[in-house]
């Protein structure tokens, strides 16, 4: 049953994922992080449920008030006054799409002798290497973001995975350390806000390219 259940779960995340990759524009990009960190909240409370521990359970319920409530709105904050962003002719999202499928299949080969190695009481290892992959791809949509909202994201997205790995493999860490690390996203999502709020002042743009000619 929580085989069945955090695998699936686990695949739909990792499904908004790859749509992520897809998705062309940032607002669009933002709900779609929302829904990932639904089904990744959802995730953590069926095995806090399942698993009888309440404090994953409270865990839970603050990372949905924080990834689906506070840090979308810091982001829209972030986004406020910027224009729409067109895409350039002849831009397509199948090479950055083709690009997160190849880390899937590296994901899986890089965690399936892990997570057969895991103790066949530990029913959650089917959904490692999908956390895994959605690390993967949160540091790949950071890496090549062309603006910096698009790498907060990724940054955001990574984070969500990381949080997924710690639930999956240890039903998730004491209390104090969860809402440490929190704390530390908040932190952090503020100070790219304030970040980025002053290259817009500064620049008008938040465009990297256009920012590298700045420098040169």
């Amino acid at each position: 049953m929580m085989a069945t259940i955090t695998n699936l779960l686990a695949f739909l995340a990792l499904g908004v994922t790859l749509l992520l990759v897809w998705r062309q524009s940032w607002r669009g990009r933002v709900r779609l992080f929302v829904v990932q960190s639904l089904l990744l909240g959802a995730l953590a409370a069926a095995i806090g449920a399942l698993a009888s521990r309440p404090s994953l359970l409270l865990v839970a319920a603050i990372f949905l008030v924080m990834k689906t409530w506070l840090i979308p709105r810091v982001l829209r904050r972030m986004a406020a006054g910027a224009p729409l962003r067109p895409v350039r002719p002849g831009r397509s999202a199948g090479i950055p799409l083709l690009v997160a499928g190849a880390l899937v299949v590296v994901a899986y080969v890089i965690m399936l002798p892990v997570s057969d190695l895991a103790s066949s009481a530990l029913p959650t290892r089917g959904a490692i290497p999908l956390a895994f992959a959605m690390a993967l791809i949160g540091l790949f949509v950071c890496v090549t973001g062309r603006d910096a909202l698009g790498q907060v994201t990724g940054f955001l997205v990574f984070e969500n995975a990381i949080f997924a790995l710690g639930v999956v493999t240890t039903y998730g860490m004491p209390g104090l350390i969860e809402a440490g690390v929190f704390l530390e996203v908040l932190v952090v999502v503020l100070l790219m806000e304030g970040v980025v709020v002053q290259m817009r002042r500064e620049h008008d743009s938040l465009d990297v390219d256009r920012l590298q000619e700045l420098r040169g």
